[in-house]
């Protein structure tokens, strides 16, 4: 249902004259034209008649949880949201303070697990896959299994990529001989 119009400025006047003089809200209603639910509501308050702003529904996060939360954040920043919702006693969803978080500006990033490689350490491997790409068979072999055994290969696709070669390199090597 749609909204009426506010009172104009003449309906308030008037609205104020009838009440004056000793006129019912029914009365006052029939004369100006409006029910009595709009005169009831612009005599119990004229001065902030209209004024009034709906703000929807309201926040399941109130400031004081809102710094609860960030400090929660601040403190350790690899927590979930259903482990900061535990520990700041939030009455919301874990989904509701993601997106509070996001709203303040906090980037939802996944925690590293291991740090990443360095230039230096790319490039110092890959020289000493260079060093040992001319090994014999044997010592391929001794290497590929050292590097098995110390999880040198563990979830790097550029030692992936070296040892493929080195494997290859091995193989022709290995034809050659025979």
């Amino acid at each position: 249902m749609a909204k009426a119009k506010k009172l104009s400025l003449l309906e308030r006047g008037r609205i104020v004259e009838l009440h004056k003089r000793g006129l019912s809200q029914r009365a006052i209603a029939a004369e100006v034209g409006c029910s009595k639910t709009v005169i009831l509501n612009f005599l119990t308050d004229p001065e902030h008649y209209g004024t009034k702003k709906s703000n929807g529904r309201p926040k399941k996060i109130t400031p004081a949880l809102s710094r609860r939360i960030r400090l929660t954040v601040r403190q350790d920043t690899g927590r979930s949201s259903t482990q900061m919702k535990a520990l700041t006693g939030a009455d919301c969803s874990a989904i509701t303070i993601r997106r509070h978080l996001r709203e303040k500006g906090f980037k939802n990033k996944k925690q590293i697990q291991r740090p990443r490689l360095l230039q230096r350490h790319k490039t110092a491997r890959l020289d000493f896959a260079r060093e040992h790409q001319t090994w014999d068979t044997e010592g391929g072999k001794k290497f590929y299994s050292l590097m098995r055994k110390n999880c040198f290969l563990s979830h790097s696709p550029f030692l992936l990529c070296i040892v493929a070669l080195l494997k290859t390199s091995l193989r022709s090597k290995c034809a050659k001989v025979i």
